[in-house]
């Protein structure tokens, strides 16, 4: 019975319907390895037998040539990089700076970029300008300088990193400043001239304080002595003043004794 079943095989089909699913995956590989997608956020660099085209795909759906043709995709995406360099101050003090920077890719020229540099043009082309950038712009400023005016040294490097980084490849560079840390000595000399100013600074407010109360005081004293002359000068050209003066002073009570079998009208003192 198996015998005859073995016979009934016909290798030759079984070949064929082998070599035939073979070629249906082969097929089905082909095709779906023909397509491509390219997100907003990506440019894709296609290359032809490893030689990258002048111009990137842009996002959407694409095709290309399978084992021919390659697609390398690029994020093109604001940059955002950490960093820290060592700079010397004019007074040659040490300086461990903290740094951002962010920058945008010119999109138009991105297969350029990667075409001449290589996928690794930030520590290639970026980090080197901004060391030489640092060490120039603060070696123009004293250490107490970049203390009080940090910004003033963070737009010199953000400006002149602008112009010396190629615009063909990068854009709306922005340098920060995150932290700079000095030698202890130092910061501890700048502590303790800030402790030192503030005494100042209260000192000068209290003489300034103690002077303006003197000042109010005398004021008042001068003021009080002119009133008094004032008055006296009154009360001596008018007699009668006099007499008002008394009854504005008068308590209303008769006075105790006589003088003279006469009753005052009023008590003087």
């Amino acid at each position: 019975m198996n015998n005859n079943l073995n016979h009934n095989v016909d290798p030759k089909k079984v070949r064929k319907g082998i070599l035939i699913s073979i070629l249906v995956i082969l097929g089905l590989i082909l095709f779906f390895s023909s397509f491509y997608t390219i997100e907003s956020t990506e440019l894709g660099l296609l290359s032809t037998f490893g030689k990258i085209q002048d111009e990137a795909v842009t996002d959407g759906l694409h095709v290309k040539i399978p084992f021919v043709q390659e697609v390398r995709k690029v994020n093109i995406q604001r940059k955002k990089v950490d960093g820290k360099e060592n700079s010397y101050t004019r007074d040659v003090q040490t300086s461990e700076v903290n740094y951002t920077i962010n920058y945008d890719l010119v999109r138009s020229n991105v297969s350029k970029l990667i075409k001449n540099v290589g996928e690794d043009y930030h520590n290639k082309i970026i980090e080197p300008f901004i060391r030489s950038s640092m060490k120039e712009c603060f070696g123009n400023f004293a250490a107490t300088q970049i203390v009080e005016n940090r910004d003033a040294v963070r737009r010199d490097i953000e400006n002149m990193l602008r112009h010396t980084l190629d615009s063909t490849y990068f854009t709306n560079i922005q340098f920060q400043i995150t932290d700079i840390d000095f030698d202890d000595a130092f910061e501890n000399a700048i502590k303790e001239k800030q402790v030192a100013e503030q005494n100042a600074l209260k000192a000068k407010n209290l003489t300034v304080q103690v002077e303006e109360q003197a000042k109010q005081t005398k004021i008042k004293a001068e003021a009080d002595a002119e009133a008094m002359r004032i008055k006296a000068t009154a009360l001596e050209n008018n007699p009668k003043l006099t007499e008002y003066e008394a009854v504005q002073k008068w308590d209303g009570k008769l006075p105790e004794y006589m003088l003279g079998g006469t009753m005052p009208f009023i008590n003087l003192k």
